[in-house]
Protein backbone atom coordinates (compact mmCIF):
# COMPACT_ATOMS: atom_id res chain seq x y z
CA UNK A 1 0.00 0.00 0.00
CA UNK A 2 1.41 3.37 -0.94
CA UNK A 3 0.85 6.74 0.72
CA UNK A 4 -1.84 7.83 -1.74
CA UNK A 5 -3.93 4.71 -1.08
CA UNK A 6 -3.53 5.22 2.67
CA UNK A 7 -4.62 8.86 2.42
CA UNK A 8 -7.66 7.83 0.34
CA UNK A 9 -8.63 5.25 2.97
CA UNK A 10 -8.30 7.87 5.71
CA UNK A 11 -10.43 10.32 3.72
CA UNK A 12 -13.11 7.65 3.19
CA UNK A 13 -13.11 6.83 6.89
CA UNK A 14 -13.43 10.49 7.89
CA UNK A 15 -16.24 11.00 5.36
CA UNK A 16 -18.06 7.96 6.79
CA UNK A 17 -17.67 9.22 10.35
CA UNK A 18 -18.80 12.76 9.51
CA UNK A 19 -21.90 11.59 7.65
CA UNK A 20 -22.78 8.85 10.11
CA UNK A 21 -26.07 8.74 11.99
CA UNK A 22 -24.98 5.74 14.08
CA UNK A 23 -25.10 7.04 17.66
CA UNK A 24 -22.63 4.40 18.92
CA UNK A 25 -20.03 5.51 16.38
CA UNK A 26 -20.58 9.18 17.24
CA UNK A 27 -20.28 8.51 20.99
CA UNK A 28 -17.13 6.44 20.47
CA UNK A 29 -15.53 9.20 18.42
CA UNK A 30 -16.44 11.80 21.08
CA UNK A 31 -14.82 9.60 23.74
CA UNK A 32 -11.66 9.26 21.64
CA UNK A 33 -11.48 13.01 21.06
CA UNK A 34 -12.00 13.79 24.76
CA UNK A 35 -9.36 11.22 25.75
CA UNK A 36 -6.89 12.81 23.32
CA UNK A 37 -7.62 16.27 24.73
CA UNK A 38 -7.07 15.03 28.28
CA UNK A 39 -3.74 13.41 27.40
CA UNK A 40 -2.55 16.52 25.55
CA UNK A 41 -3.51 18.85 28.39
CA UNK A 42 -1.66 16.73 30.97
CA UNK A 43 1.68 16.98 29.14
CA UNK A 44 4.20 19.04 31.05
CA UNK A 45 4.97 22.44 29.65
CA UNK A 46 8.70 23.24 29.37
CA UNK A 47 9.88 25.37 32.26
CA UNK A 48 11.45 28.75 31.64
CA UNK A 49 15.21 28.80 32.07
CA UNK A 50 16.42 30.58 35.18
CA UNK A 51 19.37 32.96 34.80
CA UNK A 52 20.26 32.74 38.45
CA UNK A 53 22.46 35.29 40.18
CA UNK A 54 23.47 37.01 36.88
CA UNK A 55 19.89 37.94 36.01
CA UNK A 56 19.76 41.56 34.86
CA UNK A 57 23.48 42.21 35.43
CA UNK A 58 24.85 41.79 31.91
CA UNK A 59 25.16 44.60 29.40
CA UNK A 60 26.44 45.09 25.86
CA UNK A 61 27.85 48.32 24.44
CA UNK A 62 28.16 49.03 20.71
CA UNK A 63 30.41 51.93 19.80
CA UNK A 64 29.73 54.36 16.93
CA UNK A 65 32.32 52.72 14.64
CA UNK A 66 30.83 49.22 15.00
CA UNK A 67 29.86 47.62 11.69
CA UNK A 68 28.60 44.22 10.63
CA UNK A 69 27.78 42.93 7.15
CA UNK A 70 24.45 41.21 6.33
CA UNK A 71 26.43 37.98 5.78
CA UNK A 72 27.80 38.14 9.32
CA UNK A 73 24.32 38.72 10.68
CA UNK A 74 23.10 35.64 8.82
CA UNK A 75 20.55 37.62 6.81
CA UNK A 76 21.73 36.37 3.43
Amino acid sequence: MNIIELELQKADLVREILTSTDQNLINTMLLVINEYRNVESKKEKPKKRELGFLKGKAEATFHNDWRMTPEELGMV
